[in-house]
């Protein structure tokens, strides 16, 4: 094992280790990577990290990316130069290449941190750099840049003109390293033996990222600090290595030093680099441990139930779902098309050189005087600061006001659907395929949320869901819970109309219109289902009659018979709110149906407005909460069941998920697994689960 400094070596196993303080210690030989692991394996557990970067010059797919991006930028401009557009490709390479390095199936490797009781290693599998021969040089826009980096001038002189400027700093050359296929391989054994625990932070992205030079996932147990610190704490402002570490060492910053190099780990000098992934490593180790010793029941529980979602998650984010490049491409075409057309009619309404993105273009047509050129149109809402507001909602109340409005509309519908899920989509897929993030710590109710792309947010709409497909020779089984949330609430309350409205099967929304207009269910109108829904939906989340008028367009004073009329028929869904409150109150947080916590600081707060929220919360977390427990457990049952005939689990929305299956005579048996496996026919606390599918090539067709 080399050092760069006076080395700490301890000896045990078979050769010499690096002691638990991190240093500028690496291992340099396989001898010594064989013996870690074998360290490692009398442990039990241990800690992993790796720092990767991104090599542009590698996918060429996104070198084209770059080539359009830097051109449609220049493309903008009122003026340009050579010098203008180097900078331009400078900037977007290098943003790529940063993109690049924090994605699992293009990043590369350069170190791999692992930590375990007494021990850190840190081993380097290609860092570029050694130590710094010459500091890099920056100037702040002061002074003159120094001959070399100044401006050329028109007439061939460099320009003396004070400028910003920045001189890389230049290195020696980096020790001897291994290769990244010899290390993978020796530490092979580690990451796919299943009684090995194997805790990360962030797990899924270092799982992931080595997997490419496996041809496979590491095996579970995989533990992340970030799941069993949101099991403590889901209200800390930060799920960052170095804010869990304040937070649960005393406002300990062990990065204090060098700072955290990660992000530009390729241009720090090795010895700094090789601190830092010991760094990463132990304290990731030293938190898990001390996390870990907090949880007692029913958080354990919860932490072993998100542990093997994880996996499953990893597995849908590696596999990734299908997507019509080619549609995503014709689709913007035909969104830019419409914009052209919308932003034409605009332009003929209002005045040339108008900006339907400015909201401050938009209020003054709106709002101003006719005498001062604009409609004199009285707004609907005021922003916070007093200003007439020209948000969505508000713009949808006014559109029959004047046949601008609904341009206006119409152009952000475009604009969005043009940068988010087309531009959006097609920056971010790879070999036709989009790997979305799932996390399962950004949402204090525990629910999943989606980014990179965010397919938990893709329209309904057809035009964008049906360019997701199945793949080659398989159909997309869309299975989703019928109103799971209402029936967790049934399930909680034992409210008697509720329990016989989903009991006999009955249409929740027509069975409460039933209820509120007093007539038999056969003769519920759509308008009556509609209100029956809306006060179901509301009710639940602590929404009252104004936000009942606005939504549905009845009268303020019907809106108000309505929500009476709700909380007569369904009394014991009003007292178990009540009684949910009043424990809230007294403990501080509510539990979920796994047993989850959201705590609520605010539920005995003096101020009005943070208690109402806060007792509106802890209806929700419990619903919502309970939901989302619901399809983790279906998650971890369906998985291993579709893997076992060929399918493959894409995408969770919620209450729905979205699985590839063979495309051949056996996809209603295959429906009728998945179902099974989610629950359906079952009874949860004498409330009946209810499972609808359907299948198509397409997302669209499939729901």
């Amino acid at each position: 094992m080399k050092t760069l400094e006076r080395p700490r070596r301890t000896s045990g196993g078979r050769g010499l280790f690096t002691s638990f303080h991190p240093g500028s210690h690496y291992v340099s030989t396989i001898d010594e990577v064989r013996a870690l692991v074998d360290v490692v394996i009398t442990q039990g557990s241990f800690a992993f990290d790796v720092e990767t970067v991104g090599v542009l010059s590698h996918h060429p797919d996104l070198t084209e990316q770059v080539d359009q991006q830097v051109k449609t930028h220049v493309e903008a401009l009122t003026s340009t130069s050579d010098a203008i557009t180097d900078r331009a490709r400078e900037n977007k390479e290098q943003a790529m290449t940063k993109t690049i390095a924090l994605d699992p199936k293009r990043n590369e490797v350069i170190w791999v941190g692992i930590a375990t009781n007494g021990y850190s290693w840190a081993i380097p599998v290609g860092h570029p750099c050694g130590e710094v021969l010459v500091p890099e040089e920056v100037g702040n826009g002061s002074t003159i840049p120094p001959t070399g980096h100044r401006k050329i001038l028109k007439s061939g002189d460099e320009s003396l003109a004070k400028a910003r400027y920045h001189i890389p700093a230049v290195f020696a050359d980096p020790p001897a390293q291994l290769s990244r296929a010899e290390v993978f391989e020796a530490l092979k054994p580690i990451f796919f033996d299943h009684s090995l625990v194997k805790v990360g932070h962030n797990v899924k992205f270092d799982a992931r990222t080595i997997a490419k030079y496996y041809g496979e996932l590491p095996v579970g147990p995989l533990h992340d600090t970030m799941l069993v610190q949101h099991a403590l704490d889901e209200n800390i402002s930060s799920f960052r290595l170095t804010s869990l570490i304040s937070t649960n060492f005393g406002e300990h910053n062990p990065y204090s030093k060098h700072g955290k190099v990660g992000a530009n780990i390729s241009t720090t000098p090795f010895s700094i680099a090789c601190n830092y992934v010991h760094l990463d490593a132990r304290w990731t180790w030293m938190l898990y441990q001390k996390l870990i010793r907090g949880l007692t029941n029913p958080l354990r529980q919860v932490v072993e139930q998100d542990v093997r979602v994880l996996e499953v998650l990893m597995d849908m984010e590696d596999i990734g779902m299908q997507v019509d490049s080619k549609g995503l491409a014709s689709l913007g075409e035909e969104l830019d098309s419409k914009m052209t057309d919308v932003h034409s009619e605009i332009t003929a309404i209002t005045y040339p050189g108008f900006n339907p993105d400015s909201v401050k273009d938009k209020r003054l047509f709106l709002f101003s005087a006719k005498r001062d050129g604009g409609l004199g149109l009285k707004p609907n809402k005021e922003t916070e600061k007093g200003q007439a507001s020209v948000d969505h909602d508000s713009l949808r109340a006014m559109e029959h006001k004047h046949p601008i409005i609904p341009l206006f509309l119409n152009w952000a519908e475009y604009k969005k659907m043009k940068s988010t899920y087309v531009d959006g989509l097609l920056e971010k897929t790879n070999k036709g395929r989009l790997h979305p993030n799932f996390h399962l710590h950004r949402t204090s109710t525990g629910r999943l949320s989606s980014s990179d792309p965010n397919l938990q947010n893709v329209p309904r709409d057809s035009s964008i869901r049906g360019l997701f497909k199945a793949d080659d020779n398989s159909l997309l089984i869309v299975a989703d819970y019928d109103q799971i949330e209402l029936r967790i609430m049934a399930m909680f309350s034992k409210d008697e109309n509720m329990m016989e409205i989903f009991t006999k099967g009955i249409d929740i929304h027509t069975g409460a219109a039933s209820l509120l207009f007093d007539k038999p269910v056969a003769e519920i109108t759509k308008d009556e289902r509609q209100l029956g829904k809306s006060a179901n939906f509301l009710t639940a989340y602590g929404g009252g009659a104004s936000k009942l008028s606005a939504t549905s367009g009845v009268t303020l004073t019907k809106a108000r018979e309505i929500i009476n009329q709700y909380y007569e028929q369904f009394d014991g869904l009003s007292l178990w709110k009540h009684k949910v409150v009043m424990q809230a109150k007294k403990d501080g947080y509510v539990t979920t149906i796994s047993g989850r916590r959201r705590r609520l600081p605010d539920i005995n707060s003096n101020k009005d407005d943070l208690r109402s929220r806060a007792e509106r919360q802890a209806v929700n977390a419990i619903v919502q909460g309970s939901a989302s427990d619901i399809c983790k457990k279906a998650m971890i049952k369906v998985h291993p069941k579709v893997r076992s005939f060929g399918g493959k689990l894409l995408v969770q929305v919620h209450d729905e998920l979205v699985v590839n299956v063979p495309d051949n005579d056996r996809v209603d048996y295959y429906s009728g697994i998945i179902k099974e496996e989610m629950g359906h026919g079952k009874d949860l606390n004498n409330v009946p689960i209810v499972v609808s599918s359907q299948s198509g090539y397409t997302w669209s067709e499939a729901k």
